[in-house]
């Protein structure tokens, strides 16, 4: 299995069988489904990602934007 290029979330297309989806979402619904791939969930707001570096990115971006989001509040 080759899903590599997973790490932005705005790929749609599956390196395994090279189908193309609409959102991110729906190929990780394919790799579940079709592939039998197991996607690791956020803790923290539920979305799903096909491997742990993409989450930890995720989880990475998120923290990013609060403490953005709180230097501004004051």
């Amino acid at each position: 299995m080759v899903f590599m290029g997973l790490f932005h979330r705005e790929k749609t297309d599956c390196d395994e069988c090279r189908t193309r989806f609409g959102s991110y979402d729906e190929l990780v619904q394919h790799a579940r489904e079709v592939h039998r791939l197991h996607p690791i969930k956020c803790h923290a707001c539920g979305k799903h990602f096909l491997h742990e570096k993409d989450r930890l990115h995720h989880v990475k971006e998120e923290k990013e934007k609060k403490l953005d989001a709180r230097r501004h509040k004051f």
